[in-house]
């Protein structure tokens, strides 16, 4: 598998569990957690968070007393109160508001080191080891 392929999405839940699913670029994010065995029935707001990486979550969760996904707002540095499951993708590319692109591997990848090795991340217990570097 190459990296310019885009096959992934990335959820992460309330308790800092997290999927790393696959993803096409017709796929909407609430059907993606229903396809991993989640209830979700309301179509998920997305959130720019830079130029190759897209956030979805349920807006109307807070107002619904949503848990709060403090998981997904440590490892993408974000202020605001993210609430529910969270499903991270590719960017939305300016011609289709709709359809996000998945990510690579390598932003699959970077994104999972960076959440497992964050400093409240509830599963701090796992040894992640390190490149050898002989």
């Amino acid at each position: 598998m190459t990296t310019d392929t885009k096959p992934f999405a990335l959820i992460v839940h309330n308790d800092g569990s997290f999927v790393l699913a696959d993803w096409t670029p017709s796929t909407e994010p609430h059907e993606l957690l229903r396809r991993e065995g989640m209830h979700q029935t309301t179509r998920m707001a997305s959130q720019r968070i830079d130029d190759t990486l897209t956030a979805w979550s349920d807006d109307n969760a807070l107002w619904e007393d949503g848990q709060v996904n403090r998981s997904a707002q440590r490892l993408l540095s974000i202020p605001h109160t993210i609430c529910g499951p969270v499903v991270l993708t590719g960017a939305i590319p300016h011609t289709c508001a709709g359809i996000a692109d998945g990510l690579t591997q390598d932003q699959a990848l970077r994104l999972i080191e960076r959440h497992l090795t964050g400093k409240r991340v509830l599963m701090r217990s796992l040894h992640i080891p390190a490149q050898r570097t002989r």
